[in-house]
């Protein structure tokens, strides 16, 4: 749960809203209570979770519901505690505020939750924290500690250390990055506002609610909230920096909700299926796993632009990123630092990486590649140059590998568009819709049905390999009577596959095998002619995607790995 500072302070009285911090920790109360009654019950309703392994020195007593708070406010309860109504423009002075506000906030937290009979513990964070692997995997270890121990972890930036913090993005982000360090099932974002609305309702009386979101990427919204981007007078986020924080957490596999602020106790209503309570950001289904899960959350320090060809390479076949396939870099970062990988037609960020190269080769490699490539659009395709070429010393050809390449969008051929108007169950009637989410996507359509006519039967089984160790699987059965006459009987059959079979020669069976059950779904006007024909398509259309394949490098290094670094087998 992340608490907004809109939320903690009372802007009227310029004081802490002790009445919200109060329902906010007997939420927090709540929660661990259900999950350890579900536990001890042995009912349903468990949360998917990390196994946390527990500490050999502390109690291994941990519910099922784990919560970690994330606050802010700590700026402004300093400024509360010293009499300031105007938050100070100077770097020095904010985080003097933080270093005050800070320990005032953590006093209020620990006498309500010891009040509650509950323990919480103060963990500071930066991004620059996150961004090291070691440190990452440390902070993980404390959290696994803490949840053994039911603590509750009261997580806030380091203001007086980080530079990043205090400005928009702060939090916000910090709660998804800390959401994917312990593998949440969900992340709650409470603010000033109750839902995302597809324009300011303060505004705009007839703005439309959005209650899900299935697609963050495919969003467009009025993100202005109280009358500025910015958020409040003494906060730094705003609904832009809640779309991003979304946008991180779903893309590991967390759920995210926007929920009021003052009505904490509708986090529970969301948990139980209320799509009234909010708005809810449904998780990709292919999350991000392993060192994968960890780039997601890395910070990034600047962007490469992609150009269509490449940015549809890297979304739908997970391929490297070449030199030729970049049109744009900005930002000043240095080799495997992170960096976002934009698509140039709409500017959304659909992937995060680690650099190979730093922010001045970067630009050589690209202004190279893009002189020496023909008719324009250069594709992200193996360069002609190697950077040993441009550079005077050796390099990979690819600026960013697969292996270091997150999604933060749900994989597909091509983006998703903005479905403008009211998807199902998706947004209140009511107002014209400036944008809206996008539909989930339908299931694939079911395969037709075998034609009672077609009377299946197994060809003769060909012997197994000597150099294999297990014997290959039967040839594909075809319609009876389509093997016998004329010359094209040898190649209507569709050889087994071996398991000593590359990844094209597989994909070149499984279209084969589809060509098979579409000619035998066409029942009496099934012949040898429309077989070969349908064979022939493709086997065309295999080999050509084993070429585009190629060009993007080899499918082996596509897997995620795990959290120790090493691919699966």
């Amino acid at each position: 749960m992340k608490v907004g500072t809109s939320s903690l302070l009372n802007h009227k009285h310029n004081a802490l809203n002790l009445t919200n911090l109060a329902r906010i920790c007997e939420t927090v109360r709540d929660l661990m209570a259900d999950g350890k009654r579900k536990e001890e019950g042995g009912g349903g309703g468990r949360c998917r979770r990390r196994r946390h392994r527990p500490s050999p020195t502390l109690p291994s007593a941990s519910p099922d519901h784990r919560v970690v708070l994330v606050t802010s406010g700590a700026v402004g309860a300093g400024a509360a505690r010293l009499g300031l109504t105007e938050r100070p423009t100077d770097l020095a002075a904010k985080q003097a505020l933080a270093a005050v506000g800070q320990v005032h906030l953590m006093r209020y937290y620990d006498d309500f939750f010891g009040a509650l009979g509950l323990h919480c513990a103060q963990v500071l964070l930066t991004l620059d924290n996150l961004a090291t692997r070691s440190q990452y995997l440390t902070a993980a270890s404390t959290f696994s500690a803490l949840f053994a121990a039911r603590a509750i972890p009261v997580v806030n930036e380091n203001d007086t250390v980080a530079v990043q913090e205090l400005r928009i993005g702060d939090n916000d982000t910090l709660s998804a990055q800390v959401a994917t360090l312990v593998h949440a099932d969900w992340l709650f974002l409470l603010t000033d506002v109750d839902a995302l609305y597809t324009a300011n309702p303060a505004t705009h009386p007839a703005a439309a609610r959005v209650k899900e979101v299935h697609d963050v990427g495919a969003l467009e919204a009025c993100v202005s909230t109280g009358g500025a981007v910015g958020g409040t007078a003494w906060g730094t986020g705003g609904m832009a920096t809640k779309l991003t924080a979304a946008r991180i957490a779903t893309a590991a596999g967390c759920s995210t909700a926007v929920v009021h602020g003052a009505r904490p106790d509708r986090v529970a209503a969301v948990m139980a299926g209320d799509t009234g309570a909010g708005t809810v950001f449904h998780a990709t289904r292919t999350p991000t796993r392993g060192r994968k899960r960890w780039i997601t959350s890395v910070p990034v320090k600047g962007t490469l632009t992609l150009d269509a060809g490449a940015a549809a390479a890297v979304r739908a076949r997970g391929t490297s990123l070449f030199a030729a396939g970049v049109v744009g870099v900005s930002g000043e970062f240095g080799a495997l630092d992170a960096v976002a990988l934009a698509d140039a037609a709409t500017g959304a960020e659909l992937a995060r990486g680690l650099a190979n190269y730093g922010a001045e080769e970067m630009a050589a490699l690209v202004a190279a590649a893009r002189a020496g490539s023909s008719g324009g659009g250069g594709g992200n395709s193996a360069p002609t140059l190697t950077p040993s070429d441009i550079l005077g010393w050796p390099g990979p050809d690819e600026v960013v590998h697969r292996d270091n390449i997150a999604l933060m969008a749900p994989r597909s051929a091509t983006p998703t568009p903005v479905a403008f108007g009211t998807p199902p169950g998706g947004v209140e009637e009511g107002g014209d819709l400036a944008a809206a989410a996008a539909e989930p996507p339908s299931s694939p359509p079911a395969r037709p049905p075998r034609p009672a006519s077609a009377d299946f039967c197994f060809p003769a089984v060909r012997p197994p390999s000597s150099s294999s160790g297990r014997a290959r699987s039967p040839a594909f059965p075809i319609p009876q009577g389509a093997s016998g006459g004329g010359s094209g009987g040898a190649s209507a059959t569709l050889p087994p596959p071996s398991s000593s079979d590359g990844p094209g020669a597989r994909l070149a069976h499984l279209r084969e095998r589809d060509a098979i059950l579409a000619a035998a779904a066409a029942g009496d006007a099934f012949d040898l002619g429309t077989l070969d024909g349908a064979l022939a398509a493709a086997r065309a259309a295999a080999a050509a995607e084993a070429q585009a394949q190629a060009a993007g490098g080899s499918d082996a290094g596509g897997e995620d790995v795990t959290e120790e670094g090493w691919l699966p087998k």
